[in-house]
């Protein structure tokens, strides 16, 4: 494209402009004006009639149809047909998703004109009328009817029931009613599917026409830009140049395509780039891909795992649990033992105390004993001294009855033996009295013996 020459007077934009700046211009422009909102064209030309009060029955059928007085009222507020295009409400730019489809379409008409073929489809789909008080009022079978428009039954008929299974009586009223519910229901089921039918065609007819427009507009631009061209080219064969001018522009015409061929090489080079990139993106995803699959089914496998080691956990907790109450219950038999075993050693230490006691007061009374007996001993040998003494002195005695006269013999003789008396007397309770005490003593020892057996065991 030729830019540095002066344009037709018709020609807009400014001077100096590429072909993209001029592209991207043209597509801003194009946006604001869809965009826009067209506040002159959304003026109502006219007070009109209020609409009439509608009926709560009115508004509960409504509702239950999914219909909504907005979409009464919204053709109110539309053009006459005389009028060229056709209008969108005033608040347009808030409600736009709640279009009719085939205002959109006729908004779409006055921008875009190849879109006017869709129309009769579309109008087709979604019937609406010319004038703006007409409604399209779906006619429900009586069947379909939902409780607020069944029709009153007969007495009798509303006094019958039927007995059920479980003994309980239901009214046939009621399985009237529930047949109607049912209806209604299965006849929304299917205004919703064949909602969703035309939604779905109604969606590719319009990215057909956004597709059709985008082409459109961009073999508009190609064809303003060959025309702008072709005037230029025009305007310097109009012109009378001279050779060096036609030199120069020639030249000037060279360098531009140079320049542009530069410019698309270094685009295509980048696009080329930003290809491979992505396609390395793109292995790279793919590669995360698979090693996060791999990486799912690995923590999968680790999840059954775990799964199967917890069950084991809680099995073996259970049984420690088990085993845990088992040997609480041992622990709580043993330590009433040891309480008791504690009591008995308690009873048995105190025996043992009273038995070292009583060992202490033997062992003093046998010291005692011992002290007698070294005593009675001691008497003994006195006495046998005594004796021994009284023997030597009867020899001497003896050896002198011959110069000592029958007086004295006889005297001497009587002395001796009632020495004798007293001497037998008192060496025999000397005797008695010993066998007592080595009785008493060795009945002490056996009692020693026993307890400290009893004490040993």
């Amino acid at each position: 494209m030729i830019t540095g020459f002066s344009k037709s007077p018709g020609q807009r934009g400014p001077q100096h402009e590429s072909y993209e700046e001029k592209y991207e211009r043209r597509c801003e422009k194009h946006e604001s004006l869809l965009r826009r909102n067209n506040r002159t064209t959304c003026r109502l030309t006219g007070k009109e009639a209020k609409e009439p009060a509608q009926s709560p029955r009115q508004k509960e059928f409504f509702r239950r149809r999914n219909l909504t007085t907005e979409e009464l009222g919204r053709t109110k507020m539309m053009l006459p047909p005389g009028k060229r295009g056709t209008v969108f409400p005033v608040n347009c730019s808030d409600n736009l998703g709640e279009i009719p489809p085939q205002t959109y379409l006729n908004y779409l008409s006055n921008i875009q004109p190849h879109t006017k073929s869709i129309q009769h489809n579309f109008s087709n789909i979604f019937p609406l009328s010319k004038s703006s008080q007409a409604m399209p009022v779906m006619n429900v079978p009586t069947n379909c009817k939902g409780t607020q428009t069944t029709k009153e039954l007969s007495s009798e008929k509303k006094n019958s029931c039927q007995q059920t299974d479980c003994g309980t009586a239901v009214l046939d009223k009621e399985i009237i009613q529930l047949s109607n519910y049912l209806n209604e229901a299965l006849h929304r089921e299917l205004v919703l599917k064949k909602k969703m039918v035309i939604l779905q065609e109604l969606l590719a007819m319009l990215l057909e026409a956004a597709e059709k427009s985008w082409k459109g507009q961009f073999n508009e631009d190609k064809l303003k830009c060959r025309l702008s061209m072709l005037e230029n080219q025009l305007q310097i064969c109009t012109q009378n140049y001279s050779k060096r001018g036609l030199k120069r522009i020639i030249l000037e015409m060279e360098d531009q395509k140079q320049n542009y061929e530069q410019k698309v090489k270094e685009s295509l080079q980048k696009l080329l780039e930003e290809k491979t990139q992505a396609q390395k993106q793109f292995q790279n995803a793919q590669r995360a891909l698979i090693v996060a699959v791999d990486d799912c089914s690995l923590w999968k496998d680790q999840l059954d795992n775990l799964k199967k080691d917890w069950s084991q956990l809680t099995d073996q907790h259970s049984e420690v649990k088990n085993k845990l109450h088992v040997l609480e219950n041992k622990l709580q038999w043993s330590d009433t033992q040891n309480s008791q075993l504690q009591q008995a050693l308690k009873d048995m230490e105190n025996e043992r105390a009273n038995l070292y006691s009583r060992i202490d007061n033997l062992q003093e009374e046998k010291i005692l004993i011992m002290k007698y007996l070294d005593e009675v001993e001691g008497k003994l040998r006195t006495e046998k001294n005594q004796k021994l003494i009284l023997e030597a002195t009867t020899e001497h005695l003896q050896k002198q009855i011959v110069t000592v006269p029958n007086e004295v013999l006889s005297w001497v003789t009587s002395k001796q033996n009632v020495q004798s008396e007293d001497q037998g007397e008192k060496e025999s309770s000397l005797r008695e009295e010993l066998q007592k005490r080595t009785f008493q003593l060795a009945a002490k020892k056996k009692e020693v013996k026993s307890v400290l057996i009893s004490v040993i065991n």
